[in-house]
């Protein structure tokens, strides 16, 4: 069956998208990739910041069976689906503009150094150009737009679509304005 795969920055909506998108596709299953990956133990420890250090291999491995299994859509929600293969796989990449994405990561209480890793990921496009790498089908939407949902479900129908969303700008003026701006 068919996988649709919404990845992006921390921060950038993926779960609200997801669940949307449960509720448009009347008979998707969704899987959130971290809950995944703890219920069937791949953690492998934490990182320095206490985010979980998740087996990558494995989760490909598991999600892929489980793909290939359904007899339903899957829709795949997570950070780390950017960097592994799913098969008969749609990407969708969620992108933000950095104020945004800087004020939502605070709110959850990231570390400065974490959230300005996650800057730096977002405004030179990590997840992007990763799932360029591996998927045929990818296509990048501003969470932020009032037509996400809209525009999504075109790109599930009708295939490969990119948008340009260019945040470099952002960025440079982000660390002009933060003087102890540091990576």
């Amino acid at each position: 069956m068919q996988a649709i795969i919404i990845t992006g920055t921390p921060g950038t909506g993926k779960s609200r998208l997801a669940k949307l998108l449960k509720q448009k596709l009347k008979h998707a299953e969704l899987v959130t990739v971290n809950e995944f990956a703890i219920k069937h133990k791949l953690v492998m420890g934490k990182d320095e910041f206490g985010a979980s250090i998740i087996n990558t291999k494995k989760l490909a491995k598991l999600l892929n069976e489980l793909v290939r299994r359904s007899k339903q859509t899957i829709i795949l929600e997570g950070h780390l689906l950017c960097d592994m293969k799913i098969k008969n796989a749609k990407v969708i990449v969620l992108r933000e503009h950095l104020k945004t994405l800087k004020r939502r990561m605070e709110q959850r209480g990231y570390e400065k150094r974490k959230i300005y890793d996650n800057l730096v990921a977002e405004a030179t496009d990590y997840c992007g150009t990763e799932a360029s790498k591996r998927y045929k089908q990818v296509g990048e939407f501003l969470s932020s737009d009032p037509k996400l949902l809209e525009k999504v479900l075109q790109f599930i129908k009708q295939g490969k679509k990119e948008e340009d969303i260019d945040l470099l700008d952002e960025l440079l003026s982000l660390m002009k304005q933060e003087r102890n701006f540091s990576l």
